[in-house]
């Protein structure tokens, strides 16, 4: 496994999403404009309630945490249409004709979907404190953020293979995410949808994401074990789905 393959794929990654609009919006700024008008609209509506640590918290803020998982989980839309596009267009095809290997394609894969992550989280945090978000900011708190968000869209990215291997061509692929992407956005993400439902969440990835990262902003502290109970699921679950993305893809 050679470094030079594995930063050409990883360049190719990212050129093909600063080259195409959609992906890039949807990427990096598509939950950062909701942050925007959710701020605007419930900054200042406390009918939610304190927070879990006895804090009062808007609307808008409850909603916070849950939108950080929303960002990650929209990239199984991105990585779907993405993959399945360079498909069609014979992109893949022409690369199994070069000395890259499967296993280099896949680190590089995944070196990109770590940056991605890095970028969409600082820039959905810096907008969410510029709306009024006051969390319980920590170093450690965010560095352990970025870390959910990671393992969260290593686990997006399998879906998305699972997706790319489903549809036939990259609209297809676009519109099949969203059978991924709605459950948990309703049940997992920002979207309060009752406790009644929440029994639901407990097979969505997004779920432990989503309160993980509440538990980071607004208990203040890493010490708090259901912290790393969330980092373990999201990181068994991501390892899981990935596998079966990657072999379902590769048949």
């Amino acid at each position: 496994m050679k470094r030079q393959r594995i930063l050409t794929v990883f360049r190719m990654e990212m050129k093909k999403l600063i080259r195409t609009p959609m992906y890039l919006f949807f990427s990096l700024f598509f939950v950062a404009m909701l942050v925007i008008i959710l701020g605007l609209a419930l900054g200042n509506v406390y009918e939610w309630g304190p927070d879990a640590y006895g804090n009062p918290r808007s609307i808008f803020e409850h909603m916070v945490p849950g939108l950080f998982a929303y960002s990650g989980i929209m990239i199984i839309f991105t990585f779907a249409s993405s993959v399945t596009g360079d498909r069609d267009n014979g992109v893949q095809r022409r690369m199994k004709t070069t000395p890259i290997t499967s296993g280099e394609v896949i680190v590089g894969q995944m070196l990109s979907y770590t940056i991605i992550p890095l970028i969409q989280t600082a820039i959905i945090l810096i907008t969410a404190l510029i709306m009024g978000f006051n969390p319980k900011l920590t170093i450690e708190g965010v560095v352990m953020v970025f870390v959910f968000m990671i393992f969260l869209s290593f686990c997006s990215v399998g879906l998305g293979l699972i997706t790319a291997t489903i549809a036939k061509d990259a609209r297809a692929a676009g519109s099949l995410a969203f059978i991924f992407i709605v459950p948990q956005q309703l049940f997992g993400s920002f979207i309060y949808m009752g406790e009644s439902m929440r029994v639901i969440g407990v097979v969505m990835p997004s779920q432990y994401v989503t309160e993980g990262i509440y538990r980071i902003f607004y208990g203040g502290t890493l010490t708090d074990v259901f912290i790393w109970l969330d980092l373990l699921v999201i990181v068994i679950i991501s390892f899981i789905i990935y596998v079966i993305g990657l072999k379902l893809f590769d048949r």
